[in-house]
């Protein structure tokens, strides 16, 4: 018997048996811990939550053995979402099989998937419907009212440009996710330049800050330890933190990027580079932090868009940290701006 209860508590799925009175015989350590409450003896019901349907399943598997029951599914008070498969065991000529064994498969990983996929099919929709209704628009009215009005005609088409240039963004940024997405799993072979990424980051994103009026301090220790990367995905990174940090901080503010070598002390728990970008504009909610990195989310959606966000940009950049073995943390006080610190593990370097 101990060498049975061994077998089945090396099962990865919650495994439960009883008899044919529906009473617990036995059950795996991943049953106990999905249901305190499993003793040996205890009726089925006692044990777990069911109802009289799966009740019925039970004694239907033990009075016709031969007819195997079909999976059922149960949702639990915590949200998980199980395919519990019932599987006679029976032993010689027994037309009543002493035990049933209940397997739990738990399906809540795929019903999340399932439900963010529809969720992003119904962002995706949304997000393009609004530039092209707007452009049907305005052409509907150029053909008609405003024909012959230079003005009228000067102002819609600029509305239209600027419209058609937030579907491109909008469909770049889908193409650089899937690509990062792709990739998520591959090794990285080369080492990167962390000083050389940091400077073309800043190069780039100089023109917006003085067109926004910001000032830009960067704070780099010279000589960062190289690090196991790709270039341009780290690039994408650091610019899109500056370019956020730049759209939503305050009038005539400063962004301030520093970069250095943190100690184990950190959330990846060995040594890594930190670069922190910090700014001075109205701080995030604390209840929004946790929801920044998903798909089209954003905390002031009309001046996000007001910006050209496409809503994207932080989830593209979790996705690039997971394959570099990073983190993202967000740090943010309201009235007083947000710290966005990406960690990156130093090459070569042991956890502690």
């Amino acid at each position: 018997m101990q060498d049975f209860q061994a077998i089945l508590d090396g099962v990865s799925a919650p495994v439960i048996v009883l008899n044919c009175d529906l009473k617990v015989v036995t059950a795996n350590t991943n049953a106990r811990i999905l249901f305190p409450e499993l003793a040996e003896g205890i009726s089925v019901d006692a044990a777990m939550p069911t109802k009289p349907g799966f009740l019925s399943v039970l004694r239907a598997a033990c009075e016709n053995p031969n007819e195997a029951p079909k999976p059922y599914k149960t949702k639990l008070p915590s949200g998980q979402e199980f395919l519990i498969s019932v599987n006679p065991a029976t032993t010689g000529q027994n037309a009543r099989p002493p035990y049933l064994v209940l397997t739990f498969q738990d399906r809540s990983p795929l019903r999340d998937a399932k439900l963010m996929r529809s969720d992003f099919v119904a962002n995706v929709s949304h997000e393009i419907r609004s530039p092209l209704t707007a452009i049907s628009g305005f052409v509907e009215t150029l053909q008609g009212a405003a024909n012959d009005d230079a003005a009228a005609r000067e102002m819609f088409l600029d509305l239209m440009a600027k419209e058609a240039t937030r579907m491109t963004n909008l469909v770049a940024d889908l193409l650089s996710l899937s690509q990062v997405e792709v990739k998520e799993r591959r090794a990285l072979k080369s080492s990167v330049d962390l000083n050389m990424i940091l400077r073309q980051a800043h190069e780039s994103v100089t023109h917006l800050a003085q067109k926004r009026l910001k000032t830009l301090d960067i704070q780099v220790q010279p000589d960062l330890p190289a690090i196991q990367g790709k270039h341009d995905d780290l690039l994408r990174v650091f610019i899109n933190l500056l370019e956020n940090a730049i759209n939503y901080s305050g009038a005539a503010s400063q962004v301030t990027l520093t970069a250095k070598v943190a100690s184990h002390k950190n959330p990846l728990a060995k040594t890594a580079l930190c670069i922190a970008i910090s700014d001075q504009g109205d701080g995030i909610p604390a209840a929004e932090i946790p929801r920044l990195t998903e798909r089209f989310y954003r905390v002031d959606k009309s001046r996000s868009r007001n910006v050209g966000g496409t809503g994207l940009g932080l989830a593209i950049v979790k996705h690039i940290l997971v394959r570099h073995r990073g983190k993202l943390t967000i740090e943010s006080e309201q009235a007083k701006g947000s710290t966005f610190s990406v960690y990156l593990p130093v090459t070569g370097a042991k956890k502690t």
